[in-house]
């Protein structure tokens, strides 16, 4: 086994890291996937490029159940358990009760004018969404209700979307920007990051620093300063996986993932690559029972251990 975690709150713990080595293949999707997210209960669950859903129990490797929805699913936040907030290319966020059978439609969030990419749990109210629209809109959860977008300086794509340490917002860009938003003041706290490549992927540390993957490099942002470099991919980082203090993992289209050692950035910081995938790595994360998942354009999900 790669890592030991006692904790189960995903990536919140502070599992030892060691060699990695594949442990097993899902094979069922339609297909090729696009998001991956672990749930309350700690099956994991993907969407992909055909509309369909798949939540997998990761102790009998096996797809448990099945939802085909229309467009392709960009992504999914479980707000309260077995309650789904689901976007993608048909511009809404759809919400599903799946304790029922069939999935239950429980509301429509309209407003977007283009595809949904992200959607960020801000605190136990409300949710945020980013779209390629241009804007940021901050949801009432209880209410079901629009409350207000955030006011986006250029009309530019929001590429991604996460909830930093401190409960802001932070975005990438596709005009090379970094943002910090303080979402419910409805205000642009910090722009950074011009010139520095478009940001596809972010990810915050616990110190602080911002992690950003612009094309096949990694950027490490200290108060809106670049605090290093992690070099070594061929192609985009399309996402970034925190694994305790001092380890990252990062997908990418180069149909790797690599594992990072952050408290050794001048040497060789990049101690292990992860082969498997076939073509494009679009996510990984680090699931509570400490084994790496990751999901792919190849049509499969790989756990890693």
């Amino acid at each position: 086994m790669g890592i030991c975690c006692s904790s189960s709150e995903p990536g919140t713990s502070l599992p030892k890291y060691t060699q990695y080595r594949q442990l097993g293949s899902l094979e069922d999707q339609k297909g090729k996937i696009i998001c991956l997210k672990e749930l309350m209960n700690h099956n994991i669950i993907t969407g992909d490029s055909e509309g369909e859903i798949k939540i997998w129990n990761l102790e009998n490797k096996s797809c448990i159940k099945t939802i085909e929805l229309s467009g392709k699913i960009f992504c999914i936040l479980e707000f309260e358990q077995d309650k789904l907030l689901i976007g993608g290319t048909t511009n809404n966020i759809d919400l599903y009760d799946i304790n029922e059978s069939p999935e239950k439609l429980i509301h429509k969030f309209e407003g977007h004018k283009y595809w949904v990419n992200d959607l960020v749990k801000c605190d136990e109210n409300y949710f945020a969404s980013s779209s390629n629209d241009g804007s940021i809109r901050i949801w009432d959860y209880k209410n079901k209700s629009f409350v207000h977008a955030l006011n986006v300086d250029n009309r530019t794509q929001i590429l991604c979307l996460i909830k930093l340490n401190d409960g802001r917002l932070c975005t990438g860009n596709l005009d090379s920007t970094i943002k910090i938003w303080d979402w419910k003041n409805n205000k642009c706290d910090k722009t950074f990051g011009n010139n520095n490549g478009v940001p596809k992927c972010l990810c915050q540390l616990n110190n602080g620093d911002i992690l950003s993957g612009c094309d096949n490099i990694i950027i490490a942002w200290n108060r809106e300063v670049v605090h290093y470099k992690l070099e070594g991919h061929s192609k985009a980082v399309r996402y970034i996986c925190k694994i305790n203090d001092n380890y990252i993992a990062s997908a990418s289209f180069d149909k790797t993932i690599k594992i990072w050692n952050l408290k050794n950035i001048k040497k060789q910081a990049c101690e292990q690559t992860l082969f498997g995938h076939n073509d494009f790595v679009t996510g990984i994360i680090l699931h509570s029972s400490g084994k790496l998942i990751s999901c792919s354009n190849d049509k499969t999900i790989k756990i890693w251990g």
